[in-house]
Formats: C-alpha cells, structure tokens, sequence
C-alpha cells in the first residue's frame, strides 16, 4: 500500500471521528445536563432490555388476536 493511501485512509479516519464527534455535540448543546442524564438513562434502559419495543407490540398483537378469536367464536355459535 502506498503512503498517499495510508495517508488518505487516515486522514478520512479522523474527519469521520471528528464529523461524528460535532453532530453529537450539536445535538447536546441545547439540552444541557439534563438531556445527557435522559440519553444516558434511555440508554441503560436499552442495554437491560433491548427488545422491549418489539415485546410491547407483540404483546399488543397478541391481545388483539385473541380478541379477534373470541368474537369469531362468539359469531358461530
């Protein structure tokens, strides 16, 4: 690999980091302490629980297709 390329990769590398870094600030900046104790605790809540939306909304399927069942079963008798 030539230097040019090494040079090319590294430096594309650190813009990377830096871009992310700023859109990250930049997103902060307005909210202050409390909205980094918020994304810090929906984070935790994430890392205990990662499937909890798709739980919730299986849960929910759930239900309604039971329902769908004893209304369907209530209609044929």
């Amino acid at each position: 690999m030539s230097n040019d390329r090494v040079i090319l990769i590294i430096c594309l590398t650190v813009l990377l980091v830096i871009g992310f870094n700023a859109a990250i600030f930049l997103s902060l900046r307005g909210r202050g302490t409390q909205g980094q104790i918020d994304m810090f605790r929906q984070a935790a809540r994430r890392v205990r629980d990662p499937w909890k939306d798709e739980d919730d909304a299986l849960e929910e399927l759930s239900k309604r297709v039971a329902s769908l069942k004893e209304k369907s079963k209530k209609e044929d008798e």
